[in-house]
């Protein structure tokens, strides 16, 4: 009797386990004829399944504290910048390492163990360490080695300090720009983060450069098809077409019009704050000329009335609830009968997949949300908006998405939306 109860967990075990075996074979067997992101993807997750699985749930402990040590070892390695002092083909001494560095050759040992145990770095011989792919990408020069900073600026600070800050604040969601775990775990709680951002040189650059590379790699066109504004634009000749409300230095404007070459660019407005404006009027991007740049904050106003489409993207999930309802209502304030509101963002499922719960949780550190496509519909609600249309990414880009809004009319036309994938 005491052997069949001790059996099955063991045959529940076995059985998933072989699940998570044929699914990573499959997703392999993808990967190698495809070589794509999303199959990629596949891979990662099937394996990640797979560890799951196989890990006991009594050394979980030793596995997050195996994962802690990584990070803080490759967080001060980093800003040492000892990846920057092995050579990128062959190996370094310890001493050598130790002597550039100005440390004790003892602690250098200590701190390469955790990157060299865990296939960070590569041990060569007893006392001499080499770069692998993993580690190459560490050095000053790789926009990449600058998103790994960003990982423990923008997540580990603020993680750090969050048992403290709802014991300060009480457990309930960051609802204004300051008074947030961002700006709480660097001693300004008072201040809104880039108030933060901007009295810190070092860290405003590594934030810019990181964002780059983060938004370069999101896809700005590709989801929603404009061939419908493409033919309003013709019909009503002096109207505003496009307004990219917080656009940056025009990315999106830029990826849009090359997906529908017949959109107007001249009937382009690009706004973001006057700073950014400047910047992007300083570059003087060709492709950009014909666009209208206009200086503009969001939070109080809208200077651009009756446009077709007013786009938005990747923005709202910076603030709360609250604030983005307001956000969304000056929107709606300027909207025509007949405008359409393009939100392009992230849409949570339920349960959420492992990239958007750690967005959601990220972004609770900044005061910001990803938000379900239920408390969407919420805070659009409270701002005189519906959803009229959800189109979604696919393979990587899966839970991106661009909701398409319109004014909600007495009649309540416009409740009732539908999806293109």
């Amino acid at each position: 009797m005491s052997g069949t109860s001790t059996d099955i967990p063991h045959v529940k075990l076995d059985e998933e386990l072989r699940a998570a075996a044929a699914e990573f074979s499959s997703a392999v067997d993808t990967f190698t004829s495809k070589h794509d992101d999303a199959s990629r993807q596949m891979v990662t997750r099937a394996a990640e399944r797979a560890l799951a699985s196989a890990r006991d749930p009594s050394t979980t402990w030793m596995d997050d504290a195996f994962e802690m040590s990584r990070l803080g070892a490759t967080h001060l390695f980093q800003v040492w910048g000892g990846f920057d002092q092995i050579p990128s083909e062959g190996a370094v001494s310890f001493a050598e390492l130790a002597r550039k560095l100005n440390a004790e050759t003892s602690l250098v040992e200590r701190i390469v163990g955790v990157l060299t145990s865990q296939g960070i770095l590569q041990a060569v011989g007893t006392d001499h360490v080499a770069h692998t792919p993993r580690s190459s990408i560490l050095v000053p020069d790789n926009p990449l080695g600058v998103l790994y900073q960003l990982v423990w600026d923008n997540n580990m600070v603020g993680f750090f300090h969050l048992e403290e800050y709802f014991a300060r604040y009480g457990r309930k969601e960051p609802q204004a720009m300051n008074h947030i775990p961002a700006t709480f775990a660097r001693g300004c709680p008072e201040k809104q983060f880039f108030e933060y951002l901007a009295g810190n040189p070092a860290y405003f650059q590594r934030f810019m450069v990181g964002m780059h590379v983060i938004e370069s790699k999101s896809p700005a066109a590709g989801i929603y098809d404009f061939t419908w504004l493409a033919e309003k634009a013709k019909k009503e000749p002096e109207r505003p077409v496009f307004v990219d409300v917080g656009g940056g230095r025009g990315h999106a404007i830029l990826a849009i019009h090359q997906e529908f070459p017949q959109l107007p660019m001249e009937r382009f407005v690009l706004q973001d704050r006057e700073e950014t404006i400047d910047a992007v009027v300083a570059e003087g991007h060709s492709q950009l000329h014909k666009v209208q740049k206009l200086a503009a904050d969001f939070h109080h106003n809208q200077p651009t009335k009756g446009a077709m489409v007013y786009f938005i993207r990747r923005c709202l999930h910076n603030y709360s609830d609250t604030l983005c309802s307001k956000i969304l209502g000056i929107l709606a304030g300027a909207m025509a009968g007949d405008s359409k509101l393009l939100i392009q963002e992230d849409i949570r499922p339920v349960p959420p997949d492992p990239k958007t719960a750690y967005l959601d949780f990220l972004m609770m550190t900044y005061g910001g949300k990803e938000r379900t496509l239920q408390c969407w519909e919420q805070v659009l609600g409270n701002a005189g908006l519906v959803i009229s249309c959800v189109s979604r990414g696919s393979g990587p880009w899966e839970s991106l998405a661009v909701m398409e809004c319109v004014k909600r009319t007495a009649t309540g036309s416009g409740d009732a939306y539908h999806e293109v994938v």
